[in-house]
């Protein structure tokens, strides 16, 4: 008989023990849950009905979670933006030719394919300027209106 009620004490405490895990398992997946919930979105409807959904519905609900929540975390978005802006601020500064629409450098002075005019070179120092510039900002030597022609300009003109 002592062995029978030393048994019985045994299994009750490991029935106690493993309660007491399930327990603990089922609110570190509630707030587990919730904070994985948190960090997807910023509603915070959204954040306590995960936490409730997972908290009545113990194992269905976690696998009801599992499907519905979304995709990505709040980060992981906001890089994602990140990265999109930066591709498309790299694309915008990329210089373009009025002409063709190609991509150019911007030490260009002609469109390497259709041979329009992209810059006019300053008289003085040499340096590269914008069409419509009437002064050099690097060395302040004002510019003729008209820049000159190029080489292959002069001998369309001489042709004509």
């Amino acid at each position: 008989m002592l062995e029978f009620e030393t048994l019985i004490n045994y299994l009750t405490i490991a029935v106690t023990i493993i309660s007491a895990l399930l327990v603990a398992l089922w609110l570190s997946l509630i707030v587990w849950a919730f904070r994985d919930m948190r960090s997807r979105s910023r509603d915070p409807f959204a954040q306590i009905l995960a936490a409730v959904v997972v908290a009545i519905l113990p194992i269905f609900g976690l696998v009801i979670y599992l499907i519905l929540r979304p995709p990505q975390t709040l980060a992981d978005s906001y890089e994602r933006a990140l990265e999109e802006e930066a591709l498309l601020q790299e694309i915008e500064e990329r210089p373009t030719c009025p002409g063709c629409s190609r991509i150019v450098h911007k030490d260009w002075m002609v469109c390497a394919h259709c041979h329009t005019r992209l810059h006019k070179q300053c008289h003085h120092c040499d340096k590269l300027l914008a069409l419509q510039w009437e002064i050099c900002p690097y060395c302040a030597a004002p510019q003729a209106a008209e820049p000159p022609l190029l080489p292959w300009e002069q001998a369309n003109l001489g042709a004509e």
